[in-house]
């Protein structure tokens, strides 16, 4: 389980909270692929940022 914040360089933030989905332990993930920053969520919709638009990547686990 993540909450994944993403600041950008203009200033902008923003998150993406864990809410989960049933049937399993689904959450959010993040992965860098080429000039990309993508978010994948608990049903596999992907949000995709342009890496030099961000500034950075917060990945926090919600348990530990």
């Amino acid at each position: 389980m993540a909450n994944i914040k993403i600041t950008f360089r203009d200033g902008h933030i923003q998150e993406f909270k864990h809410i989960g989905r049933p049937g399993g332990s689904y959450t959010k993930t993040v992965k860098y692929e080429g000039a990309f920053v993508i978010i994948t969520d608990e049903w596999g919709t992907e949000t995709a940022f342009p890496s030099d638009t961000v500034k950075s990547v917060e990945n926090t686990p919600t348990r530990w």
